[in-house]
C-alpha cells in the first residue's frame, strides 16, 4: 500500500493514540457505546468470573482495532500500479482530396469517375489505420479544413464520403493553399513521423500560395508531402505532375502516377506499408483501492465488540 486519497485523515490516530493512553492510565481502556450494562452482578462460578474479565479485556481492544480500520477505510488507502503498453505504430497525416470539377467530369474511370473511386479507396485506406491520427482538407478554387487530426474512424470516413465537387463553390485547383493549411495542423504534431497526402487531377492554377512555397513550409516543420497524380493525360483538362513530383522530393516523400483505379489502389498500399513509425504509448497508471477491506473490518470487529457486551451481561432496566 502506497498511495492515500485523503492522507490528513490519518491525523485522526493521533486523538484515538491519546484516548487509549489515557485509558490505559486510568486502567480502563473500554470504550463505552450507547447503553450500559451491569457488571456488578455476582457470578456463581469462577469460570463465569474469568470469562467476565476477560471479554472485558477484549471488549476494549476491539473497539480501538475497530475505529483504527474506520480511519484507515475513510484516507482512502490503495496502491498504484504503472502499466507500460506495447509499443503501436502511429502517424500522423493529412489527407488533402482534390474535390474540383475535372474529377468528376473525367471519363478515365468509368464506369465511376475518379472523385468516386479516390474517395472509396481513401475509406478503405482510413479504416487501416488504426493507430493514426488523420485529418482531411478538401480543395477546389479555395481549401477547406473538413477535420483535425482526429482518431476517429467512423467521423472521418463518413467525411470522405460525403466530399462532393458541389462541397466547394470557388472553381479551380488551389493545391498550394491545401498544403499550407495540412502544414498548420501538422505543425505542432507530437509524433515521430508526419505527412500530407496530396491527391488531385490537375494542376495548381489558384489559390493565395503556390505549391513550391507551401512545401518549403512543409519541408521546415519535418513533413514529407506524399503526390498523388490521379488519371490519365489526355488533354481534356490541364496537368502538371513534374511540379508534384518536385515538391515531394523536395519534402523527402514521394511522387506517383494513377492512371487506374488498381494504381490508385497499389500507391496508397504502398503509402500505408511506407508510412509506420514506433511511437510508445503513455504508461496507464492504475490506482487499486483497499478502502472496502478496510471497511468490512470496521464493522466486523464493531459487531464482535457488540455481541460480546451483550452476552453474557445483562441489561440494566
Amino acid at each position: 500500500m502506497d498511495y492515500f486519497q485523503r492522507p490528513y485523515i490519518l491525523l485522526f490516530f493521533l486523538p484515538l493514540l491519546g484516548i487509549l493512553l489515557y485509558s490505559l492510565h486510568r486502567k480502563n481502556f473500554s470504550i463505552p457505546l450507547l447503553a450500559y450494562w451491569d457488571r456488578k452482578e455476582k457470578e456463581k462460578s469462577e469460570h463465569r468470573i474469568y470469562f467476565r474479565n476477560l471479554a472485558r479485556f477484549l471488549s476494549g481492544f476491539l473497539s480501538y482495532f475497530a475505529f483504527s480500520f474506520l480511519i484507515f477505510a475513510a484516507a482512502g488507502p490503495g496502491e498504484i500500479h504503472q502499466f507500460i503498453p506495447d509499443e503501436t505504430q502511429g502517424v500522423d497525416l493529412m489527407i488533402a482530396l482534390d474535390v474540383s470539377g475535372s474529377m468528376v467530369n473525367s471519363y478515365d474511370f468509368l464506369p465511376n469517375n475518379r472523385l468516386t473511386v479516390s474517395k472509396k479507396l481513401l475509406q478503405a485506406f482510413v479504416k487501416r489505420r488504426e493507430n493514426d491520427r488523420i485529418g482531411l482538407v478538401l480543395f477546389a478554387g479555395a481549401a477547406y479544413l473538413q477535420s483535425p487530426l482526429t482518431s476517429d474512424r467512423s467521423a472521418l470516413t463518413e467525411l470522405v464520403e460525403e466530399a462532393e465537387d458541389t462541397s466547394i463553390e470557388e472553381q479551380g485547383t488551389a493545391i498550394g493553399d491545401a498544403l499550407i493549411i495540412s502544414s498548420y495542423r501538422l505543425k505542432n504534431s507530437k509524433a515521430r513521423s508526419k505527412a500530407i497526402i496530396l491527391l488531385t487531377d490537375g494542376v495548381s492554377n489558384t489559390g493565395r500560395l503556390d505549391p513550391e512555397t507551401a512545401s518549403y513550409a512543409a519541408k521546415a516543420d519535418g513533413i514529407k508531402i506524399y503526390s498523388i497524380g490521379i488519371g490519365k493525360e489526355m488533354g481534356q483538362y490541364e496537368v502538371n505532375y513534374e511540379s508534384l513530383e518536385r515538391i515531394s522530393e523536395e519534402t523527402g516523400g514521394k511522387f506517383y502516377r494513377a492512371e487506374s483505379p488498381e494504381d490508385l489502389g497499389e500507391v496508397l498500399q504502398e503509402i500505408d506499408n511506407l508510412e509506420t513509425d514506433p511511437l510508445p504509448a503513455k504508461p496507464v497508471e492504475l490506482v487499486q483501492t483497499h478502502f472496502p477491506e478496510y471497511l468490512y473490518w470496521f464493522f466486523i470487529l464493531l459487531l464482535l465488540d457488540g455481541a460480546i457486551r451483550l452476552y453474557p451481561f445483562k441489561e440494566v432496566l
